[in-house]
């Protein structure tokens, strides 16, 4: 026979507890779902923007949707925190075997929260959750900032290895007709052999540039949490023709408001009311119990008080360990703080080196770029050999390589700099 016939009641308490059933994981259905969503944001042959990119990234990278759940848990505890304890209830029977009577009691048991401690374990939950929320924007807006960075590398890649390959176009050229005017010894075999290492150079530098490509692609995709079958996209973006101009420095009121900062302030707060939490702790609680007596034929109403008596413990090693977490988490805020500082500060310096270092090499691209014109009309008016062309031509090619290798430094500083500013988006 089962409890529930025995007393109703029982079905009732049975009935209104919550039966967890966890769902199975279908890897094969989420594959080919995966597929199919990657497939539909990101179709093939489809040049992607950056405002697309950033839609693809909201909705699938994998930490944000970390950091999305994360929240809507303390969301979900907050809204049922600090919530009284359930009563408690005794029931006693007892049969009278020569008298045949039944004596009961019934005693229900209510603890009162006079400590307060609900309406505080409802303020943890809050401030917890609003970490969770000020993590949650750190995280996006950490996404955005590393995706244009990952922007920034390819637009890179995608001119230096167009230079590369204009220049192998053109070296396999020179060392051809090199290698004529070597048989019939109009030039030397040092130049020959100089024309022959910088098409192998060449082709070398180009391979590691596609090999880069591709990982820079690899990690674009699972940065935008895209299927494998999607590492493909390519961007429609352009990069910069002329040095951009310099990202002013966040202020410290400005970073006061980073949102990782609000983050680590709202956990010192939750830090600092669990240990008023704990403090609490150490008074009294009160608990009310009334009770119904029925003994030898008469009924009799009562009522009881108990009141814990904290002589010895006094919850003194949990006060304890709230009073290092808490120091624990205001020394992380403040070095948060500081941090912020210094790195706005080293991005700041980093910007200006970078920037006068590109403004020098754009201009040393600019003089090269003449001096190669110049030794093109002077070989073609028979004033100038093929080496002497061919090593102008390469040491633009190299001036070139440099000032796209600054560029990409400055752009991502300049990036980190922009984020590091809560008002831009």
């Amino acid at each position: 026979m089962h409890i529930s016939s025995l007393f109703p009641w029982c079905a009732l308490l049975l009935s209104a507890c919550t039966v967890y059933r966890p769902a199975p994981v279908d890897l094969t259905r989420d594959s080919a779902e995966w597929r199919q969503l990657s497939a539909e944001l990101c179709p093939a042959g489809h040049r992607l923007t950056r405002a697309e990119m950033q839609h693809i990234g909201l909705l699938l990278n994998p930490a944000l949707n970390k950091a999305r759940l994360s929240y809507a848990q303390s969301s979900s505890v907050a809204e049922f925190a600090g919530l009284w304890q359930d009563p408690s209830l005794s029931a006693e029977l007892e049969h009278v075997m020569r008298q045949n009577m039944n004596n009961y009691s019934i005693a229900p048991s209510l603890s009162i929260p006079v400590t307060g401690l609900p309406r505080l374990a409802r303020r943890v939950a809050e401030q917890y959750r609003e970490s969770d929320y000020w993590n949650m924007v750190a995280t996006e807006r950490d996404f955005l900032r590393d995706l244009d960075v990952q922007l920034a590398k390819l637009l890179v890649l995608h001119r230096k290895s167009a230079l590369a390959q204009e220049q192998l176009h053109s070296l396999r050229a020179d060392k051809q007709r090199m290698e004529q005017l070597h048989r019939m010894g109009e030039i030397s075999f040092a130049d020959y052999q100089v024309a022959c290492q910088r098409l192998l150079d060449t082709e070398q530098e180009l391979l590691a540039l596609g090999q880069e490509h591709e990982q820079q692609h690899a990690e674009l995709v699972s940065m935008l949490g895209l299927h494998p079958d999607a590492r493909r996209v390519e961007s429609a973006e352009q990069l910069p023709e002329v040095v951009p101009p310099a990202v002013p420095l966040p202020e410290a009121a400005a970073l006061a408001q980073h949102p990782s900062l609000k983050a680590a302030l709202a956990t010192y707060g939750a830090s600092e009311t669990e240990l008023q939490a704990e403090i609490r702790r150490q008074y009294p609680e009160l608990s009310l119990s009334p009770s119904r007596v029925h003994e030898e034929g008469e009924t009799r109403l009562g009522a009881g008080v108990e009141l814990s008596l904290p002589l010895w413990n006094r919850n003194r090693e949990a006060i304890a360990k709230a009073q290092g977490n808490r120091s624990i988490r205001c020394r992380e805020a403040l070095d948060l703080w500081r941090g912020l500082q210094q790195r706005a500060a080293a991005l700041g310096d980093q910007q200006q080196l970078l920037a006068e270092n590109c403004r020098s090499t754009a201009a040393g691209v600019a003089e090269r770029e003449r001096a190669e014109q110049h030794h093109q009309r002077l070989y073609d008016m028979g004033e100038c050999s093929l080496p002497e062309l061919a090593q102008a031509r390469y040491e633009t090619y190299q001036r070139r390589m440099t000032y796209l290798n600054c560029l990409n430094s400055l752009l991502e500083v300049q990036v980190q700099l922009q984020y590091l500013n809560p008002s831009f988006s």
